[in-house]
């Protein structure tokens, strides 16, 4: 994909998420059924939590629910959902544009980073591989990574909601294999880039990254598959 399309991508989510951040967050108000399968996987001890894209602090709220003893920081471009994450959670939380290398830079180690739902809103496989990288780099031996990816092929009411590319001056060819336009509709419409991230492409970013991964999983949504829960690892170390 060429840089200035992958540019052209971002700008539409950027945008997505800065006018439409408070409505998307009463929609995520409530934890995915998913989060609590994640709970055996917990690294020991986890005493510090970096949410990559962590919008409204969904998952450090119910991390807070089982446990107070860790501290957390959560990362996002959109200023709205730093604030909205901020009154509900005490915690550190830094604006920074995770689509650019180096978004962690200064920061130290994290027992557990968590990417929900994010991941997906990069475009170029190069580019999803680097945010991998970034977290590995920040990752003691013993630490965790869990991802969450939306799968939304599986299920006829969001595939629904894919669009023509041409409704934002691009075309099929532009973009990279798994590429969508999704439209939102609540009050208002909008529209976001998802790139569906499947097992293939996982096992792919596990292997370059040099992470095991410990165990996959979906759940989520009405038929319980509209995520897939991906728990990840630096090798050699145990499960639990």
């Amino acid at each position: 994909m060429r840089p200035e399309i992958e540019e052209r991508l971002l700008r539409i989510n950027k945008l997505f998420y800065s006018e439409f951040a408070e409505q998307f967050a009463q929609t995520r108000g409530t934890p995915q059924p998913g989060f609590s399968m994640l709970l055996d996987y917990l690294p020991q001890p986890c005493h510090t939590v970096v949410d990559i894209g962590c919008g409204n602090g969904r998952f450090g709220l119910f991390l807070a629910s089982y446990s107070s003893d860790f501290a957390y920081t959560g990362v996002d471009f959109t200023e709205p959902f730093l604030q909205l994450a901020g009154n509900s959670l005490a915690g550190e939380y830094i604006a920074r544009d995770i689509s650019r290398p180096g978004f962690l830079e200064g920061r130290g180690k994290y027992d557990l980073a968590v990417c929900l739902a994010t991941l997906q809103h990069i475009p170029g496989k190069e580019n999803r591989f680097s945010v991998l990288k970034e977290m590995v780099d920040h990752l003691p031996d013993h630490g965790r990574i869990f991802l969450s990816n939306w799968q939304f092929v599986q299920s006829d009411r969001q595939r629904r909601k894919i669009l023509d590319w041409q409704e934002v001056g691009l075309h099929a060819d532009d973009v990279d294999a798994n590429d969508y336009l999704l439209s939102w509709q609540r009050n208002s419409r909008g529209r976001r880039y998802v790139h569906l991230v499947d097992q293939s492409e996982l096992a792919w970013l596990a292997a370059r990254a040099s992470l095991t991964i410990f165990d996959e999983f979906y759940s989520d949504g009405k038929e319980g598959n509209l995520n897939l829960y991906t728990i990840l690892g630096k090798p050699d170390v145990d499960t639990k």
